[in-house]
């Protein structure tokens, strides 16, 4: 069995990923601990970007990256103090760039996952307005099995 994590960064998503390693540990299942970070270019999508973009954005966009891989690997760290490391788990990790619903998908058809794990909600009630939920996404649009974690504190 193979679990996909979704962590954002937020006390939600930093609740996600102890909930799904805890799972996963249950399990014993493989799981990735999975980071979508943003796009410095996004808002040029659909156009021939290369032309448009500087060598500084893809700097940019190399650092973002380099930041987001090792927030993931903190995130993970913490994780494995609070509950132990399991050597029989195949651990992942990985960094993504892009729409995190869509990133979301495309990696678990791609790899074959079998259950996603997301938080309920981001940061804020204003950025799901605007971005849309991530959450009702996957779940409307997964090819597996998804679980929305929700905090007690909700």
């Amino acid at each position: 069995m193979k679990i996909l994590v979704a962590v954002d960064f937020s006390p939600v998503g930093r609740e996600v990923a102890h909930a799904g390693y805890r799972l996963a540990k249950k399990l014993g299942s493989g799981i990735t601990f999975f980071h979508c970070a943003p796009q410095t270019a996004r808002f040029l999508q659909g156009y021939d970007i290369k032309a448009f973009v500087s060598s500084a954005s893809r700097d940019d966009q190399k650092k973002i990256g380099e930041m987001a891989r090792h927030k993931l690997h903190k995130v993970m760290e913490d994780v494995f103090a609070e509950n132990g490391v399991s050597e029989s788990l195949d651990i992942e990790e990985e960094v993504a760039f892009g729409d995190p619903g869509d990133e979301l998908l495309n990696y678990a058809k791609e790899k074959g996952v079998d259950l996603i794990v997301v938080g309920y909600k981001s940061y804020s009630a204003i950025e799901q307005l605007l971005v849309g939920s991530t959450a009702a996404k996957v779940a409307r649009y997964a090819p597996c099995s998804v679980l929305i974690y929700r905090p007690n504190k909700c």
